[in-house]
């Protein structure tokens, strides 16, 4: 499942594999490529950093103080380098990118999302990645609970630079900005 991702960005880490009984508590709720993943690999950080796979318990209340969706029930699947959050929603994936206030459902399913991160425009265009390597290069790799963020915020007329940020925690940075700009 992760192989081909595996051979394009070789550096992960594996923070913690979950137990079977988690895993069985969203065997109704999630699709089984996700169970799968988390059986497999566990969380941690996978694409040098960029894509965190995520406990979604440990993020329930950051989704529930940052995000209104539109469906009752969205569990978070991910976490970005970039400081965004990837639920599950209805069926589909839902970036939720806190850099420019909005959200946006990038696949129904969960079929194709792995080999879709093998595609540089679908990086740039559905997850809206950028300056993420070249923030990497600058400031280098992110620890698990870590993102880059802009300083000043976006939301405070901060420039889009990639010299503008720095690390951040990722829980922290959701919740600086869900307070200046509101809930998304």
């Amino acid at each position: 499942m992760l192989d081909l991702l595996l051979e394009k960005y070789p550096e992960y880490t594996i923070i913690q594999k979950p137990e079977s009984d988690f895993i069985a508590k969203y065997k109704e709720t999630l699709p089984e490529k996700i169970l799968q993943l988390w059986s497999n690999y566990g969380f941690g950080n996978y694409m040098n950093g960029y894509l965190k796979v995520v406990n979604p318990e440990e993020y329930e209340s950051t989704l529930l103080d940052s995000y209104n969706p539109v469906y009752k029930s969205s569990t978070v699947l991910f976490a970005t380098g970039m400081g965004d959050l990837i639920v599950w929603e209805n069926d589909y994936l839902v970036l939720i990118n806190y850099r420019y206030n909005k959200s946006k459902a990038i696949e129904s399913g969960f079929n194709y999302f792995l080999d879709d991160l093998l595609d540089n425009e679908s990086l740039e265009e559905d997850l809206l990645w950028k300056p993420f390597e070249e923030a990497r290069e600058r400031l280098g790799p992110l620890a698990y609970d870590e993102c880059y963020g802009y300083v000043p915020l976006l939301a405070l007329g901060g420039a889009e630079k990639a010299e503008n940020m720095q690390k951040v925690k990722i829980k922290e940075h959701i919740a600086i900005i869900s307070q200046l700009a509101g809930k998304i």
